[in-house]
């Protein structure tokens, strides 16, 4: 009890755990994530799993004669402007691996008739903001990032319509990045790329009702520890 009565140390006790609190939301304030580093756009991140889930359909799929043009189409989309992220993706890959592919089946040249029809359907493409705060109270305020894919695809020998090969792949982009790179990470021109930012819109007050309260608490305990001396 003879603690308690003592106001020297309770002040010096109650400025340590003060100044306690604030060292440890120091790591969270002094480098944002990302801030002094190259960041992958939103659109840079659904170009990652789209070519990893390519990557994965290609290294499943059976080989094919050199030379056999392949046609590509789709079945099943979300939505123009990101099937497209997925298409494009998908024909460069099969380009750089030495594939003749083609999006289009000619009408007339029966020696350009394709040998192979790969069909593909996007199950699930898209980016999202799943949170969106601080680590600690007076933290640097950070959104985590999760990009998703799904892919069901089927390989059909153009002639007899054999279906000689089925896939489907999986791929998903977690990071956390600093709330103030968003400008940067979304394209305005894709809306794909900005999804909601679900924020809490109390913690706009509480925050700083709690920052002022540590800040007038230390103020408060430095000064009575000076009448006290």
């Amino acid at each position: 009890m003879s603690f308690l009565r003592d106001k020297r140390l309770m002040g010096r006790t109650g400025a340590l755990l003060c100044l306690t609190v604030l060292l440890a939301t120091f790591p969270a304030t002094s480098s944002p994530q990302g801030a002094g580093e190259a960041i992958v756009t939103n659109y840079g991140v659904l170009e990652r799993i789209a070519a990893e889930a390519v990557d994965e359909l290609m290294d499943n799929m059976p080989s094919i004669a050199q030379g056999t043009l392949i046609l590509l189409t789709k079945e099943k989309g979300i939505g123009a402007g990101i099937d497209k992220i997925f298409e494009n993706v998908l024909i460069t890959r099969m380009t750089d691996a030495g594939m003749r592919v083609s999006v289009k089946a000619p009408e007339s040249d029966a020696a350009q008739r394709p040998g192979f029809e790969l069909s593909y359907q996007i199950i699930g493409f898209n980016l999202k903001y799943p949170g969106i705060g601080r680590s600690y109270w007076i933290g640097a305020k950070e959104v985590e990032r999760l990009a998703t894919i799904g892919i069901f695809a089927k390989l059909v020998e153009s002639g007899p319509g054999e279906i000689v090969w089925v896939g489907d792949t999986q791929k998903k982009y977690e990071d956390r990045i600093a709330y103030s790179l968003l400008d940067r990470v979304e394209d305005p021109q894709h809306d794909f790329t900005r999804p909601p930012r679900n924020e809490v819109s109390w913690s706009r007050i509480i925050e700083p009702v709690v920052v002022g309260g540590i800040v007038v608490g230390l103020v408060y305990l430095f000064f009575a520890n000076q009448d006290n001396n």
